[in-house]
């Protein structure tokens, strides 16, 4: 019996379909194999790493929120009536551990950029109901700092600074509750003494801790030059324009440096606490022993002062530790013979005598200013510098020098005169 079969080549194409779909189905089980152990291997270093990348995290965290403590340098801030604008800088070097501030000037672009982050990281570091209080009120001084006045600011048409103000806290290197901290009010006005006078004053304070420079000119607006000046000294400051009003600018003798004082003294009832405000003129010369003793003062504090009048000091008379008058070339019926760099006052002593100020009354500005902060027995004042047997500041004004001649640019044209002539008055 013959046996027929079919032909297998019928059974061909079938027969090599399943087996192309072989290799095909083992890869693939050998790629989920393979990325199930690439899984199981990235979870198992996440586990064993998750300390170090919770660190990670953290530091950039606080990277971010870095640039709260990295302050604007430039703030600006309006001014009532035609008091000017006032800029904050900051740059001190770090003491005690503290974190350095810098002093480089920045644009309005930076600032503006500067001044929302620092908004952002405030804000989702306090509560709703605290963000709620402060929309409404000024920000809260805390022991390290001084609430100052800032603005996201454009330039005018007139090249002043102007712009809405909102509230940020300036940040003193150290801790005020260890360190107190100074306020120095210096007024100035422009004189070819000008710039020196506040150069040699201002590296001084450059070596005085928790410092604020406030800066006050005699101007309708505050003037290039001292900005540059201030800006590359790198102390703290505040820069504020106070003109004389113009019915003493026609006096014969006139009450110098009053307005500007007085407009320290508003910047400071606005946006001080606590510390020790301190009149430095900037033709003084002081030793820095003066402003470590400044720092706790509780009410006010007096000090002799030297190369004063015909008698070349001012000094209370002190005896057995008590004031019992005061020693003056020129009494002039004052009840307070001082000199303007012989006395400082506590800010919150400040802050208890709302109506306090400087009067418009030449030859009579200490003894008007220190009237004003009554009821002040002088039993309650502090008496510094060894009990008042030292000399700590020294009136040195500088030799008076005329305008310089206008330069003759036909011959200096194109030379360095040209640019020497900026800084001369």
């Amino acid at each position: 019996m013959q046996t027929h079969y079919r032909a297998v080549k019928q059974k061909e194409p079938h027969c090599r379909r399943l087996t192309d779909i072989l290799p095909f189905a083992s890869m693939l089980r050998s790629y989920k194999l393979y990325l199930m152990l690439l899984v199981s291997s990235i979870f198992f270093i996440v586990c064993q790493n998750q300390g170090s990348i919770t660190s990670l995290v953290s530091n950039a965290a606080a990277a971010s929120s870095g640039s709260v403590d990295d302050l604007p340098d430039v703030v600006a801030a309006p001014l009532q009536g035609n008091d000017g604008l006032e800029l904050l800088y900051g740059d001190s070097e770090p003491a005690l551990g503290a974190e350095k501030i810098r002093s480089r000037s920045l644009n309005s672009k930076d600032m503006l950029q500067k001044l929302n982050d620092r908004s952002s990281s405030t804000s989702s570091a306090t509560s709703t109901s605290a963000t709620t209080t402060t929309s409404t009120t000024t920000a809260r001084t805390t022991s390290t700092t001084t609430t100052a006045k800032v603005v996201p600011t454009a330039p005018s048409t007139n090249g002043i600074l102007a712009g809405s103000s909102s509230d940020v806290p300036y940040r003193f290197p150290v801790d005020t509750k260890q360190l107190p901290p100074l306020y120095i009010i210096t007024p100035t006005y422009r004189r070819p003494e000008q710039i020196p006078e506040l150069t040699r004053l201002g590296y001084t304070l450059k070596h005085v801790r928790n410092v604020l420079w406030i800066v006050v000119e005699d101007s309708e607006n505050r003037t290039a030059s001292v900005t540059r000046l201030l800006e590359e000294i790198g102390v703290p400051f505040v820069q504020l324009a106070a003109p004389m009003p113009a019915q003493y600018r026609k006096q014969k003798v006139k009450p110098r440096g009053v307005s500007n004082r007085n407009r320290a003294l508003q910047w400071i009832r606005a946006n001080a606490t606590e510390g020790t405000l301190y009149f430095a003129d900037d033709d003084n010369t002081y030793n820095l022993k003066l402003f470590e003793q400044l720092r706790h003062v509780r009410k006010v504090a007096m000090f002799p002062v030297g190369l004063i009048s015909k008698y070349q000091v001012s000094s209370p008379v002190v005896k057995n530790g008590t004031i019992t008058g005061f020693y003056d070339g020129w009494l002039g019926g004052r009840k307070y013979p001082l000199d303007m760099a012989g006395f400082a006052v506590s800010v919150k002593f400040l802050h208890k005598r709302p109506k306090a100020q400087m009067p418009f009354k030449p030859g009579y500005e200490e003894d008007g200013f220190l009237r004003s902060l009554e009821p002040l027995e002088l039993k309650e004042v502090e008496l510094l510098a060894s009990n008042c047997t030292e000399i700590l500041t020294w009136h040195t004004q500088a030799r008076k020098n005329p305008p310089a001649p206008a330069l003759d640019r036909k011959k200096y044209g194109g030379t360095n005169l040209v640019q020497l002539t900026s800084w001369l008055v």
